[in-house]
């Protein structure tokens, strides 16, 4: 079995990162809209929800860092983990999953409404500058969108799990919470993505650039992007 690597990035979210109740849930928020999932244990006396969610090996380091966000509500549990790709092809990775607790149950009520994973206006005005780099940690890259046509780096949100009226809920949310404009992009045939417009790049990575610093793999999501010429970045405050 492999052996579990130390917990040092969760002292890390402990000292750099002193959140309220509200930031603590709305990170919980991001972490679903994202990769994780809420899910209920049909064999229990309180039927109370739990959070879990895996990610590669590369990305230990950030599922850590989330689970010392997590600990705040409840005890998790990690594991390895390995996924079987469409082509045969193994993958090796972690797993979490957090005890049950009634603050997941009542986002579980929300995100769950449809026994599919969709959103509302409560939902969305809870998404905070570190709900943003969640989201874009788990799910967003940066690329270019046209390269033969254009060079600048643009960014992306990747959620699948979403439908078109979904992801039109969250791009109203952040133009309003942040002044960040979004394009709906469809992907296939039933996917969709949003696109930052290149005029917003700078603002968005000064959103969420001291969030992704606490965790150095992830860095590389930033492109460009990823260093600031200010010698110290203080943590952007929720709004």
């Amino acid at each position: 079995m492999k052996a579990i690597p130390s917990e040092s990035n969760k002292e890390r979210v402990e000292t750099k990162m002193k959140l309220t109740r509200i930031e603590i849930k709305s990170a919980i928020v991001g972490m679903v809209i994202g990769d994780g999932c809420l899910s209920k244990h049909k064999r229990t006396d309180t039927n109370n929800a739990y959070f879990q969610m895996s990610h590669c090996d590369a990305q230990y380091e950030y599922l850590m860092w989330k689970k010392g966000i997590l600990e705040n509500v409840s005890r998790c549990k990690v594991w390895p983990a390995t996924h079987k790709a469409p082509n045969g092809k193994i993958f090796k990775g972690w797993h979490l999953n957090s005890k049950a607790n009634p603050v997941y149950t009542k986002l579980y009520n929300r995100f769950y409404v449809y026994k599919k994973k969709s959103l509302d206006e409560y939902l969305v005005k809870m998404i905070t500058s570190l709900a943003l780099a969640i989201m874009y940690m788990d799910d967003g890259c940066i690329g270019k969108a046209m390269p033969q046509y254009w060079t600048k780096e643009t960014f992306y949100l990747c959620l699948d799990n979403f439908d078109y009226a979904n992801l039109f809920l969250l791009k109203k949310s952040l133009k309003l919470k942040f002044d960040l404009d979004w394009n709906i992009n469809k992907t296939s045939v039933k996917y969709y993505q949003l696109r930052l417009l290149n005029k917003h790049n700078q603002k968005f990575a000064d959103i969420v650039r001291p969030y992704i610093e606490l965790v150095p793999s992830m860095l590389y999501k930033l492109g460009s992007y990823a260093s600031t010429s200010e010698e110290d970045v203080d943590i952007v405050r929720p709004v």
